[in-house]
């Protein structure tokens, strides 16, 4: 397996007449939805879109057809216990919006396969040989998506190539693999979907596993 770290993670949930203006750092923290003593980085608020950043990276965003719960970079505590507890209590204080589909995301980077290596490792690890690759001088890059869809949650991975800084002024390529579980809920689903976001953990770890399988 590649050596990875983990960049992002984020609970997306689908949601019909949601009502973004309600967003803004009073209004989480009078409900303590987030602790009194996170410090706000930016906020903003219109009638179609809303959105609170914490200095310790974690984000809110609410848009009239979904609400995005999202920690960059995260650290396990956050992205573990504190993001699902705060997309749950979010939910709960507002249970007349019709929730319906969840999806748990996460992004992670490689660290040992760096440079141009990142560029030709999807193609000569994952892609068939063939006439197709020497079109055009050969094949620079590859994007490759998987889906897992017989079976409940969906998985879809999507495996491609990033900028990522290393220092102040060197950005470095790297692997990235953006994964992706999304389980369909009936809006009166709610034990069960709030039980589906607790597990995010749980999630994560299939990812993991899924990695291990790549012949990188």
């Amino acid at each position: 397996m590649v050596p990875v770290e983990i960049d992002a993670a984020a609970v997306v949930v689908l949601a019909v007449s949601n009502n973004p203006r309600l967003l803004n750092p009073d209004f989480l923290k009078r409900h303590s939805i987030v602790p009194e003593e996170w410090a706000v980085a930016d906020t903003l608020v219109t009638p179609a879109v809303a959105q609170v950043t914490f200095e310790n990276g974690l984000q809110i965003l609410v848009e009239e057809n979904r609400v995005h719960f999202r920690t960059s970079p995260p650290t396990h505590s956050l992205w573990a216990d504190e993001l699902p507890r705060i997309a749950v209590e979010y939910l709960e204080l507002l249970p007349h919006v019709d929730y319906r589909g969840v999806g748990l995301n996460f992004v992670f980077v490689s660290t040992g396969i760096t440079g141009e290596e990142t560029k030709t490792a999807p193609i000569k690890k994952l892609l068939k040989r063939g006439r197709w690759l020497d079109w055009r001088s050969g094949a620079s890059g590859a994007v490759i998506e998987l889906q897992y869809r017989k079976e409940t949650p969906h998985m879809n991975i999507k495996i491609s190539t990033a900028e990522r800084k290393e220092m102040e002024e060197e950005s470095v390529q790297k692997l990235m693999f953006n994964i992706n579980f999304h389980h369909d809920f009936k809006t009166e689903e709610q034990k069960e979907r709030n039980e589906y976001i607790k597990g995010i953990e749980i999630r994560c770890e299939e990812g993991l596993a899924f990695l291990e399988k790549l012949p990188f």
